[in-house]
């Protein structure tokens, strides 16, 4: 993971990106998903619904129409 914490800002697709530094990305972002799965697991908070939650939430908090493209 540390290496990956300091590539910085990267550009929208990775197009600088080698397929096996992609792969690896994608291993570090399943660990932090399975952890957090098991995290919400062992808590009983259902994901759906509390994304769900807060997806309503940002929207009133952060309305569309106001919000920076």
């Amino acid at each position: 993971v540390g290496e990956l914490q300091w590539r910085g800002e990267v550009a929208k697709w990775l197009p600088d990106w080698e397929e096996r530094d992609k792969e690896h990305l994608g291993e570090e972002l399943s660990d932090v998903l399975l952890y957090l799965v098991q995290l919400a697991d062992a808590c009983e908070v259902d994901l759906g619904d509390a994304a769900t939650k807060k997806l309503a939430k940002n929207a009133v908090k952060y309305p569309a129409n106001l919000s920076q493209q």
